[in-house]
């Protein structure tokens, strides 16, 4: 029997649109997705050493990139030889400061013992006057000295903060790893340079994978965060592992290219997030996977 186009394309829209009637089960899809930390200097300097190799797994704590900080500790050098000028020139203004408070104290008594005498007639006004200036001198000497500790004591402060700047620097030259996770990327070399904010490393978070599906708004009410459905990966031939609902969108997107109902390629959807444990990391970026949701009507 021999069919007319007209029959041909009612066939198609048919099979396209799986027009049945009744219960159906809802079975939304997408690709395995992990957590993506970017690794990248804090400092400008030269690598000198890259140890993990693409796709390779790293443990929280491994040493990821070494960076040449020789001029940071030059640097540092420096600040410290100048801390310890500064610290000599403290000592000696200390002992300064000793002898302008016993000069101050010795000004003091002399000018209370010379106003005795004067009541009782043994000195002039002018040798009282005289001590008096020279107390008053003293004062000044006095606070000079401290004055002057002061500002050797906030200069060395300032070369503390400065050092401890230079010491995170050092640390810095030093890139651990994060996480436990797989090297995605690897987007650095000995020799180069490294700047800072620019990514040299991409590490995935591989022993929790997520998977992205879409639904249409009357298919939200089959799941709810919390909730825990069946998932099939595909290259796992039938085995089943458990996804839990950890995430549902509260704004519709239009039909993203990766929905796989029938309702969301035709409708307004809403994006539900899965969580998978992978502690044996048999998952990988990028595996299809299936949901297997409760049947709807």
């Amino acid at each position: 029997m021999r069919y007319g186009k007209g029959w041909i394309v009612l066939i198609q829209v048919i099979l396209l649109t799986g027009c049945t009637t009744g219960e159906k089960e809802l079975n939304p899809s997408g690709t395995l997705e992990a957590t993506e930390i970017e690794i990248a200097s804090e400092i400008a300097a030269r690598i000198t050493e890259v140890r993990p190799e693409l796709g390779s797994f790293v443990q929280s704590g491994d040493t990821l990139i070494v960076l040449d900080t020789r001029l940071i500790g030059f640097q540092k050098d420096q600040v410290e030889a100048s801390r310890g000028s500064i610290q000599a020139q403290i000592r000696v203004a200390s002992d300064g400061l000793a002898q302008a408070r016993d000069n101050l104290n010795l000004a003091e008594t002399t000018l209370q013992r010379t106003t005795s005498l004067l009541q009782q007639g043994s000195a002039t006004q002018q040798q009282v006057d005289e001590l008096r200036t020279r107390r008053d001198n003293a004062k000044t000497a006095l606070t000079s000295a401290t004055h002057a500790i002061e500002g050797l004591q906030a200069e060395e402060a300032r070369l503390d903060a400065t050092l401890r700047v230079y010491d995170r620097q050092l640390e810095m030259g030093v890139i651990l790893a994060p996480v436990d996770g797989v090297v995605l990327l690897r987007n650095a070399e000995n020799g180069e340079m490294a700047l800072p904010g620019q990514t040299l490393l991409k590490i995935g978070k591989v022993d929790r994978m997520e998977l992205r599906v879409y639904l249409g708004e009357t298919e939200l009410d089959l799941v709810h965060i919390g909730q825990d459905c069946p998932v099939l990966i595909d290259v796992f031939e039938g085995d089943t592992l458990r996804g839990e609902v950890i995430w549902i969108s509260s704004e519709a997107e239009f039909t993203p290219k990766n929905a796989q109902t029938r309702q969301a390629r035709t409708q307004l959807v809403y994006a539900v997030k899965f969580r998978l444990l992978n502690r044996d990391r048999r998952l990988a970026i990028g595996m299809p996977a299936e949901v297997i949701l409760p049947a709807g009507k």
